[in-house]
């Protein structure tokens, strides 16, 4: 299977590298795609093109542009991405990363699905950080990536990305509980730069027992 990515920023290629070691094929889109080259030039399942071309490629397109950039991409693109798996990494983070921009009764995940109406939109991997994305293990215990959509069939390609990059998926539920794994993000953020936690710490479910109807569960 062929992923594109958008954006080559620290999160997007922490992620395309992961999925390229566990042997996808990984095609990042770039506004610059010359420039980007040469980041991935000794990987040889990983190419880089430009947005369109790199989405018309894959039939899942993971989104990991800046929030302040993602909506005007998507839809100068949107045709490229019709009737796609659509991951959604994104955060709507203000421009000093101290709240959300959109939160409440939105989610940047919905406003993406709103955009691109044809697609199935899953939200996925925005509660991890680049830094540790290469070490999926904390503690000992692997690390749990929450994601959530309204489409199963979208959401089982979902969850074999999340385990070919090493972690363990959760399934929130619908697409509408992105508005709270974006909260969960900035929560994040908030201990680990305004309450000096640092970054070496994930947010885990854990169960006392579990529940008869849980249907999420694989």
């Amino acid at each position: 299977m062929k992923i594109s990515i958008m954006g080559t920023g620290k999160m997007g290629s922490a992620v395309g590298r992961q999925l390229a070691g566990a042997g996808y094929e990984v095609v990042f889109g770039s506004r610059d795609p010359e420039t980007q080259r040469n980041k991935y030039a000794k990987d040889s399942r990983i190419t880089v093109k430009n947005y369109a071309d790199a989405a018309r490629e894959s039939a899942v397109t993971i989104i990991a542009v800046p929030w302040a950039h993602t909506l005007d991409l998507i839809k100068r693109i949107s045709s490229e991405l019709d009737g796609k798996v659509i991951v959604d990494l994104t955060n709507p983070l203000s421009a000093d990363i101290s709240h959300l921009v959109v939160g409440g009764t939105n989610s940047a995940a919905e406003q993406i699905a709103k955009a691109l109406s044809g697609s199935m939109v899953v939200k996925a991997f925005n509660g991890i950080t680049a830094d540790n994305f290469q070490t999926p293990r904390f503690s000992g215990d692997i690390a749990q990536v929450l994601y959530c959509g309204d489409e199963r069939s979208a959401k089982k390609i979902v969850i074999q990305l999340i385990e070919a990059c090493g972690y363990d998926g959760v399934d929130c539920g619908a697409l509408t509980n992105a508005r709270y794994l974006e909260a969960m993000a900035m929560l994040w953020l908030q201990l680990a730069f305004w309450e000096d936690w640092g970054g070496n710490f994930s947010f885990r479910v854990v169960h006392r027992c579990l529940p008869a109807n849980m249907a999420y569960l694989p």
